[in-house]
């Protein structure tokens, strides 16, 4: 599903504060140093958190893809 570019609706991106269980803070930081590592897009915290919603919200039927 990681695509070279991600693009971003409405041409921009908007901040978003949530807080989440340390065990899926720590998985999302080994998930962005490992992926970062390896060179394997996505690997920020940013792009990783948002391929992860949108798969999330498109499968609930809460978005398009």
């Amino acid at each position: 599903m990681a695509t070279p570019a991600l693009t971003y609706a409405l041409g921009g991106l908007v901040s978003l504060n949530a807080r989440i269980d340390p065990a899926i803070s720590q998985a999302l930081m080994r998930a962005m140093f490992e992926r970062r590592m390896s060179k394997t897009i996505p690997f920020t915290q940013q792009d990783i958190v948002s391929v992860a919603l949108r798969a999330w919200l498109c499968d609930q039927g809460f978005m398009d893809s």
